[in-house]
């Protein structure tokens, strides 16, 4: 089946894993302003995308792995150990994405169980 991500320690309430763009956009699309998920991103294999709710609708951000084994936001967030702490980090700082400069991740979204 070929390598997987690795594993978002301790399985998080907000990640959803192989989600598509529309699904994570309806999910959100009933949540209020600055609520997020974050899921497997469909154009590279070995990164997350954070799905996030604005005022101007919705926000799809890339979560790198770097050579060094790092996690960064975008292009412009500094090298965090992995996932789950850049998204504390951004629930109480301002995110460091252009459009989204004047918000925070506050909301997340759970993936639900039937």
């Amino acid at each position: 089946m070929g390598l997987s991500l690795p594993p978002l320690s301790l399985i998080q309430d907000w990640y959803h894993g192989a989600i598509s763009r529309t699904d994570a956009e309806s999910l959100l699309r009933l949540c209020k302003e600055a609520s997020y998920l974050v899921r497997n991103s469909e154009t590279s294999k070995n990164d997350y995308s954070l799905s996030l709710k604005s005022s101007q609708g919705f926000m799809h951000m890339k979560l790198s792995r770097t050579k060094e084994n790092k996690y960064i936001l975008g292009q412009n967030s500094c090298p965090f150990d992995s996932v789950p702490e850049i998204i504390h980090f951004y629930s109480s700082r301002k995110l460091p994405i252009k459009g989204a400069e004047h918000m925070s991740l506050l909301y997340p979204v759970a993936i639900r169980t039937l």
